[in-house]
């Protein structure tokens, strides 16, 4: 009987000893889990702004429904030129919808981290109006760019763009194919 009531007192000497180490155990579960939930949140939000940038083109772009702005587009924003909310990224939208007024455009990529997406598209259209004081010329063009675009909460608060300027102005005859001469020659 006595090996029995030693032996009970040194496992209950064990088990105080290891209390410690089963608290830490569950303080640390509560830690990772925290810490997966602020990364499933983000993942959350991610998904949610590349969800809203998918809208932006296909829903809002291509189809022209530019009043539709202010549901992607903060009226804090700051476009590339300095425009300012809905209003603003309309203005910077509309002379190329009414010099293409077929234009249909196509997300190549789109990545997102934090509160930034990055969007390599591109689009097709016909140029039936005059752009930038050219007049139309019926040619159809494929222009292409990067865009990125910040965040904050649901809508977009700032962007970047870089396009490639001189391909879609040659493109539509403003410049010279020759203007700009191969590095490598044949």
């Amino acid at each position: 009987m006595k090996s029995i009531v030693n032996l009970a007192f040194i496992l209950s000497g064990a088990l105080l000893v290891s209390m410690p180490a089963f608290a830490q155990v569950k303080t640390d579960h509560s830690l990772n889990k925290s810490k997966m939930e602020v990364k499933m949140e983000t993942n959350k939000s991610v998904d949610s702004n590349k969800a809203i940038i998918r809208k932006l083109y296909e829903e809002i772009l291509n189809t022209g429904k530019l009043e539709l702005l202010s549901q992607v587009v903060s009226d804090e924003y700051t476009g590339p030129r300095g425009m300012k909310g809905p209003a603003g990224f309309a203005e910077a939208i509309k002379p190329i919808i009414l010099a293409f007024p077929d234009i249909k455009w196509t997300i190549e990529d789109i990545i997102a981290e934090g509160d930034k997406v990055m969007v390599r598209w591109s689009w097709t259209g016909t140029n039936k109006g005059s752009f930038d004081g050219f007049p139309p010329t019926n040619k159809v063009v494929n222009h292409n760019a990067i865009n990125i675009f910040l965040f904050s909460g649901d809508k977009i608060i700032k962007a970047w763009m870089q396009s490639d300027r001189l391909g879609f102005y040659q493109q539509i005859g403003v410049i010279s194919l020759d203007a700009v001469k191969p590095l490598v020659k044949n």
